[in-house]
């Protein structure tokens, strides 16, 4: 996707087992005209083993956005977050996720992430065009210093109502 040489163009982590998400990602970023190298990781165990390679090799810098299916083969979304967020190499680093409710009470449970990580599964083309605008302002976000965007909790960018999770109702 892009000269992966020049070491000032920023990375995008997408663990996504689904290669038609994942390519319909990468022609969005390029339509949009971003500059983003765009890394696919399609399993959930060597997405774990890069991030441990990241995070134990602390002279490589960490990815600049990184963006999560929670239905993934062998390591599950929840069990990379749990991860990324013992990992203090990470802190900066926006984490996005989609998962279902069940997965969204599970992971909001434990602390990890704030509620902006959690975005809808993009079903349209413009949906994708507005994922690949979240991101990269997240990266942008992430390289300028400003760890906590406006109306954020964490590292994340708010996502628009088109890409927003639904949070669930509390219980009684």
């Amino acid at each position: 996707m892009a000269d992966t040489t020049n070491k000032n163009i920023p990375t995008i982590v997408y663990v996504e087992d689904n290669s038609g998400d994942a390519l319909l990602l990468e022609e969005s970023l390029r339509e949009r005209g971003h500059s983003v190298e765009l890394l696919i990781i399609e399993r959930g165990d060597k997405a774990l083993r890069y991030f441990q390679i990241k995070d134990s090799a602390r002279d490589l810098p960490p990815p600049h956005c990184i963006l999560l299916d929670s239905h993934l083969p062998i390591v599950t979304g929840a069990q990379l977050i749990s991860f990324i967020r013992a990992s203090s190499l990470f802190d900066a680093t926006p984490v996005y996720i989609f998962a279902a409710e069940r997965e969204y009470r599970e992971i909001i449970g434990t602390a990890l992430v704030s509620r902006q990580s959690f975005i809808t599964k993009p079903n349209s083309w413009q949906q994708f065009l507005t994922l690949a605008d979240l991101l990269m302002t997240s990266v942008e976000a992430n390289l300028s210093g400003d760890r906590q965007p406006a109306g954020s909790a964490g590292p994340e960018v708010p996502a628009n109502a088109e890409l927003r999770s639904l949070e669930p109702e509390p219980r009684p």
